[in-house]
């Protein structure tokens, strides 16, 4: 008993320890945000490639926010893209920064898109629906959020910044205090897969780096079922969450009914969000 009674200061330690880490900001900006539904990538489908200004352009017209992916271009130009290569959508082994702004936006991207730059993905939206900006971790992580945040200065409509990279969050944090900024989190074998290591799967899955940059708002992976870190964000700290992907009906009810943001795709929502 005396034993017990000794190692519990050790072990409250360790718990205030482990809540400082994981903890979001206290701010509560993100508040105004819950329930937004983003369409993932734009509303694509049906012809309509993901992440091109056709799919932006459909989700402005149905009324729903937009969810985006920016990197920088070999030459420094921040484009609309999500992946590292360009193989699965333009049948190029090539990094997107490998390959200059030019080469970039004579690309086919399926049957008739292209890659857009991000200053005229600002443009052609101009406000109409609220932007989700997911800033990619890559080789250049700090060019690229000087550069993303420059052409967001100059956007006068809503949105939020996201990223993977707690780092670049953490720059945003002390760089562009003002933008709600969330960080994207994933059970571990996400990281696994992108060869983050065990070490740094276990670190980043548990957003234990959270307090390098003390995110707005969580974006978890909704397909987890059984992961455990959204639940303790929104039970413990009840902090603004996002749930991607969302692919039904169904799962966006729970998640708008929970006053998460969707981030949906495959249909368009049109039921009210269940309660609870």
């Amino acid at each position: 008993m005396l034993r017990i009674w000794m190692l519990a200061p050790a072990a409250a330690s360790l718990a205030g320890l482990a809540l400082f880490m994981i903890a979001p900001s206290r701010s509560r900006r993100a508040e105004d945000w819950r329930g937004t539904p983003f369409a993932h990538r734009g509303l694509h489908g049906g012809g309509v490639e993901e992440n091109t200004m056709e799919a932006f352009e459909r989700a402005c017209e149905a009324g729903v926010g937009i969810e985006l992916d920016v990197q920088l271009s070999r030459d420094g130009k921040a484009v609309v893209f999500h992946d590292e290569t360009l193989m699965r959508l333009a049948g190029d082994p090539r990094r997107v920064d490998q390959v200059d702004w030019a080469e970039l936006q004579s690309l086919k991207i399926g049957q008739s898109g292209r890659i857009p730059a991000f200053d005229e993905v600002l443009a052609r939206v101009n406000g109409r629906v609220p932007l989700l900006v997911e800033l990619k971790n890559g080789r250049r992580n700090r060019r690229l959020c000087e550069t993303a945040t420059a052409l967001l200065r100059g956007y006068r409509g809503a949105y939020l910044v996201e990223s993977f990279n707690p780092l670049m969050l953490r720059w945003l944090k002390k760089n562009a205090p003002d933008i709600v900024r969330g960080q994207l989190v994933g059970a571990a074998p996400l990281y696994l897969a992108v060869h983050a290591g065990r070490v740094g799967a276990f670190v980043l899955s548990k957003l234990t780096l959270n307090f390098l940059a003390r995110p707005d708002f969580i974006a978890y992976d909704v397909s987890a079922s059984r992961y455990a870190v959204p639940r303790v964000q929104r039970k413990l700290f009840h902090a603004p969450l996002a749930a991607w992907t969302v692919r039904d009906e169904e799962t966006y009810r729970k998640c708008a009914g929970r006053g998460e943001m969707p981030i949906f795709e495959g249909f368009i929502p049109d039921s009210e969000p269940a309660q609870g």
